[in-house]
């Protein structure tokens, strides 16, 4: 197997801190509505949120039904009328892109490996958001490229978002690439039906699933630098 030279970084949650921007953000733009929450329905809404996504990744709904449907449907939780969802969303996405918190290491890291491989982002977050957290966090200019699935009109875990991505790599080799990610919905899978490497980050420690495509498995950033030294040595 070829040494690896080419890296696919997801955003959320493997580069940067989602839980902490999404509940600084959230809050935001509640409180622009005259609205505050408690934890326990920040964490309905958490969990809501979550069911949109991995509707969305199985192909079951739209991306446009994820951005209204989880508002729609933790306003009706609140008991709260008279929200327009679009506008709320659209607010929501734009306080996202100010809101970056990267993960530990992760600045340093990305610094670090652009001197000896190419680095890409793919993700499924909007347009607006990504980019506004990418700049943000000083993490756009690290970057070889940015394949955002709004932009691309397909997504992760999709083999076409992939194969769109590898024609827009130069030299691209699927034996010497690897993704990094945290959603084994979204990156193990989308990885696994690209065939790269799929290097699953695994903070919390959850049992790896049988049958699924995962090569490596991380519980923070700075182990992938162990990975990619013991590649370069295979």
């Amino acid at each position: 197997m070829s040494e690896i030279t080419t890296l696919l970084w997801d955003v959320d949650g493997t580069l940067l801190d989602f839980e902490t921007s999404e509940e600084i953000c959230m809050n935001q733009c509640l409180e622009n509505y005259g609205i505050s929450i408690d934890r326990q329905q920040f964490e309905w809404y958490k969990a809501c949120n979550r069911s949109y996504w991995e509707r969305f990744e199985r192909k079951e709904i739209p991306k446009e039904r994820v951005y209204i449907g989880r508002f729609e449907d933790f306003f009706a939780y609140l008991e709260i009328d008279g929200i327009d969802y679009r506008s709320f969303n659209d607010d929501y996405q734009k306080e996202l892109g100010n809101s970056a918190v990267l993960q530990d290491y992760a600045l340093e890291l990305c610094q670090r490996l652009s001197a000896k491989y190419r680095q890409y982002v793919v993700t499924n977050g909007s347009s607006i958001a990504q980019n506004g957290k990418l700049r943000d966090s000083q993490l756009y200019g690290l970057m070889d490229g940015i394949f955002i699935s709004e932009e691309m009109g397909t997504e992760k875990p999709s083999k076409e978002f992939f194969d769109l991505c590898a024609q827009k790599i130069p030299d691209y080799d699927p034996q010497a690439t690897m993704i990094i990610g945290d959603s084994l919905t979204s990156d193990m899978a989308g990885g696994g039906n690209a065939g790269i490497r799929c290097c699953w980050y695994n903070p919390a420690g959850l049992p790896v699933p049988e049958g699924m495509k995962i090569d490596y498995v991380i519980s923070s950033l700075r182990e992938l630098e162990t990975i990619l030294l013991v590649e370069e040595g295979a």
